[in-house]
């Protein structure tokens, strides 16, 4: 049964979607109402088979020294963690009906959407079930290491082509080994192909695909310009508050779609996964579907998990990402469905999360104004950093600073500096540059005059003639705050930063009125990684071996990052769910053929 689509990502849709405010508060309400019981088809090897994987919990929420030591959570391994215990079997009684499939997809957002049809493709009889009402999606841009549009602008002159076994081993290094690195190298050597692929694929939907202009090009926090991302032709390409038309995964997901549809993939929605089901210790045999009083049992040979991350459930959230909790807000569209469902049924029949803890938060300064690469100042005034970096690395250093609270300051002529500082590539970077400026084409002043009204308007941004009258209305010392001006002004005239090491360019003067500062918030937007696989997308069990006929895909299986997500290639989430998705159907394919 296809149910009407209509995006989950609509335009309008707030950028603040809650602020944390209460903390922790209730932690462990989350996992409430889950009765253990002993291993079944449903529940399977129940987790905690050993103390040195993610999967276990210690039973009476105490551990001696020796269980605790090759655990990467110290003593938070001994907390009772409720999501971990396997629910009661659904009675046999309570399912009203059977079907055979060859290939379950579980989660229909992008990675789901391009499993399905790969799937296909390859001869299978596909399911994409999905617990909302339609797909989901968010954002837009896609890494891919060497697709044919980059060696495309790199024969036009616009770049050089990377060297994608540097972009490795400095990704490797910033993670301190912290990672999967076969799947990083894999990821190298295949993404290009799975971009030509997708290019391809949504070939007669009018989408037109191109690169990212807009990436960071300074010799520290290099990003590549391979960032990918399609469009319509009703996009004006303006990334105004949060809403944008016409491209990313708004026009991208319902192409793809629209391709497995013609191939056979059924598209089921508001189905949600109750179970997985497990032959004992051997192969999942398929999923329990539906709601109490009309579950579904969907027999499969393979089933490919794709339902995204747990963040909204509290304490998974506190368990293996704990450091979101100093988030201004979340960026998450629609807000409350990323409730760790199926992490939780693949420890049930015996899965693994993955050993590097905590997991990979993607986190961006998106909750407040934007940061620009101008002074930054805290709410005593001073300043705490070299500017010049990424977004990930500014909402670190803005959560440790008195209150949790971080501003940038800029005068008149600021903007017009950075907009050419941009121009003539010297700035940019995700949530500096404009989120879908094209090659060729300039900062879009207009544009982000409109972004800065908008932003004053919701209180995020501060106008005055005086620095004593900007510190009156955003609450900041202003003996601080002018101290820390003249300074800076002092090293921008010096045309040497001596206390932060900022480029000499990029050391922009504050004098002339109207002054702005603006409040600095940062967003998480999702976790990246979470229950352990191998290079084919398999799940592993608590001995890291396979589990027959269980994949996980995207964002529920990518041990690509360490602790926070990595933007030397901006969009690399999503070029993992191409790649992962399309990696896991191909080798489904090999092992139904088995």
């Amino acid at each position: 049964m296809k149910k009407e689509r209509t995006m989950n990502a609509a335009s309008g849709v707030s950028r603040r979607q809650f602020l944390i405010g209460a903390g922790l508060a209730g932690l462990g309400a989350a996992g409430a109402g889950l009765a253990g019981c002993a291993p079944s088809g449903q529940a399977g090897a129940a987790a905690g088979k050993g103390t040195d994987t993610a999967s276990a919990a210690s039973a009476g929420g105490a551990a001696d020294s020796a269980s605790l030591a090759n655990n990467p959570l110290g003593a938070n391994a001994a907390v009772e963690w409720t999501f971990m215990t396997p629910p009661a079997d659904i009675p046999a009684d309570q399912i009203t009906g059977t079907e055979d499939v060859d290939v379950l997809v579980v989660g229909c957002g992008f990675a789901g959407a391009i499993a399905s049809v790969a799937a296909a493709q390859a001869g299978a009889k596909t399911l994409c079930i999905e617990k909302c009402t339609t797909y989901s999606g968010r954002g837009g841009h896609i890494t891919a290491y060497g697709s044919k549009i980059v060696k495309q602008y790199v024969e036009e002159g616009w770049f050089k082509e990377a060297d994608y076994a540097h972009i490795v081993r400095r990704l490797t290094e910033w993670a301190t080994g912290r990672v999967k690195e076969p799947l990083l190298w894999q990821f190298a050597k295949k993404s290009g192909a799975c971009m030509d692929w997708l290019v391809d694929l949504v070939a007669d939907s009018g989408l037109q695909p191109t690169l990212w202009a807009g990436y960071y090009k300074g010799p520290d926090y290099t990003e590549e310009p391979i960032t990918h991302f399609f469009y319509d032709d009703t996009t004006d390409f303006v990334y105004l508050d949060g809403v944008s038309k016409g491209l990313g995964m708004a026009v991208l997901i319902p192409a793809v779609i629209e391709q497995g549809e013609k191939l056979g993939v059924e598209y089921r929605y508001e189905t949600p996964c109750a179970r997985l089901l497990r032959d004992g210790d051997g192969p999942v045999t398929g999923a329990i579907v539906g709601d109490e009083g009309n579950y579904q049992q969907i027999n499969a040979k393979s089933v490919i998990v794709a339902t995204g991350d747990y963040l909204d459930d509290d304490e998974m959230r506190t368990r293996y990402q704990p450091f979101t909790w100093h988030a201004d807000s979340r960026l998450y569209i629609p807000f409350g469905i990323s409730t760790g469902d199926l992490h939780k049924q693949a420890m049930w029949i015996g899965g693994a999360m993955q050993p590097s803890e905590p997991h990979c938060a993607t986190i961006h300064l998106e909750s407040g104004a934007q940061s620009y690469n101008f002074l930054h100042v805290n709410k005593n005034g001073e300043r705490f950093m070299n500017e010049d970096v990424n977004t990930q690395s500014k909402s670190c250093v803005k959560s440790y600073q008195p209150e949790g609270k971080a501003f940038t300051i800029y005068d008149a002529n600021s903007l017009e500096s950075f907009a050419q500082s941009c121009n003539d590539g010297i700035s940019g970077g995700i949530s500096s540059d404009q989120q879908y400026r094209r090659f060729g084409v300039p900062f879009d002043m207009d544009v982000e005059l409109k972004l800065r009204q908008a932003k004053i308007d919701q209180g995020l941004l501060f106008q005055a003639d005086t620095l004593d009258e900007l510190a009156e209305k955003a609450g900041i010392d202003a003996a601080g705050l002018k101290a820390t001006v003249a300074r800076y002004n002092e090293l921008a005239a010096k045309g040497n930063d001596d206390d932060f090491g900022k480029p000499a360019e990029k050391m922009v003067a504050i004098e002339n009125g109207p002054f702005y500062l603006a409040k600095l918030g940062y967003s998480f937007f999702f976790e990246v990684g979470g229950i352990a696989t191998d290079k084919q997308r398999r799940v592993l069990d608590v001995d890291s071996k396979p589990i027959p006929g269980l994949y996980a895909i995207g964002n529920d299986g990518n041990m690509l990052y360490r602790h926070v997500y990595t933007i030397n290639m901006p969009g690399t989430a999503f070029g993992n769910q191409v790649n992962s998705g399309r990696e896991a159907a191909n080798n489904v394919a090999e092992f139904l053929k088995a």
